[in-house]
């Protein structure tokens, strides 16, 4: 039996134009025009026996089949752009855009990825640090090419990995949550995945609360947990001596946990660009396995 090659050409055209949703802004990232990529896109279905795009209005959808092929493109095109790179380096020629999430682990990955990619000193980057939201957002606006970002759990476009965390209910060693008839909460502003999930929470027990301090930095939320102002969600690396975790059995519903996702855009990337997604992949899957997010108990 005859096998089926896929074209390297035909899936980088597949993926620059999903992530670009344009063909004609495809075509201009690839080098070709606008019927050209579209044969290809046409040469590629033919192959795969589906149809991979539809459009919904003029939304450009991907269909099952373009999920699937979508997820084993990227790999393919990851070892491929890997394989060429080691015989033929490419600079990187633009800056690396990254972003990492104030409400998650953010000295943990700032202190690894920075270290690491100091180690590439003739390549420019830039490290934005912002809420999970925003920096999902500002990747599909092309304003990032690689972020890290809590989401809620539904499928996510760029997702290229998540993994799942527990966090906990947390409040300075002294609180005494029993003096509050309602709960204060010490959150960052509208968007945090972690205020959503513990008003959703305290709403879903009938327990009543309001939010006593709001802050989008997470120095701010710490500190105004230590001086007692109210209880938050935290995970292992935002955790501080100062604090202990509360659960059921201080009358507190149980929190859903946290999705991080690592996202970026594929068309962007070169060889520090997958490196700098391999030390971010690493320094999280590590953490987990040490258990480093997980707050402990008192």
């Amino acid at each position: 039996m005859k096998s089926t090659n896929l074209s390297i050409e035909l899936l980088r055209a597949f993926i620059t134009v999903i992530e670009v949703k344009s063909f004609t802004m495809a075509a201009t990232l690839l080098g070709r025009t606008q019927p050209a990529v579209s044969l290809q896109l046409q040469r590629l279905e033919q192959l795969i026996g589906s149809k991979l795009i539809t459009r919904e209005g003029r939304e450009m959808v991907l269909t099952e089949q373009g999920v699937a092929l979508a997820a084993h493109a990227k790999r393919i095109l990851r070892l491929n752009d890997l394989a060429v790179s080691q015989f033929m380096p490419q600079k990187q020629d633009k800056t690396l855009r990254i972003g990492l999430p104030v409400d998650y682990a953010v000295t943990l990955l700032q202190s690894n990825l920075t270290t690491h990619l100091k180690k590439a000193t003739d390549t420019p980057f830039e490290i934005r640090c912002d809420l999970s939201s925003t920096l999902i957002a500002a990747l599909q606006e092309d304003e990032i090419d690689i972020a890290v970002g809590l989401f809620e759990g539904h499928t996510e476009e760029f997702l290229g990995q998540q993994w799942l965390e527990y966090p906990a209910w947390v409040g300075s060693t002294n609180y005494d949550l029993s003096l509050d008839e309602t709960i204060s909460l010490v959150a960052h502003p509208h968007g945090c995945i972690y205020r959503n999930h513990m008003i959703e929470a305290l709403k879903t027990a009938q327990k009543p609360w309001r939010v006593t301090y709001s802050s989008p930095g997470i120095d701010g939320v710490q500190r105004a947990v230590r001086d007692g102002l109210g209880l938050s969600c935290l995970t292992g690396p935002t955790h501080q001596p100062g604090m202990r975790r509360f659960d059921e059995a201080d009358g507190l519903p149980t929190l859903k946990p946290i999705h991080i996702g690592l996202f970026y855009r594929q068309t962007r990337l070169r060889e520090m660009g997958y490196s700098a997604i391999d030390c971010l992949r690493q320094t999280i899957e590590q953490a987990l396995a040490n258990k480093v997010l997980n707050v402990p108990s008192y």
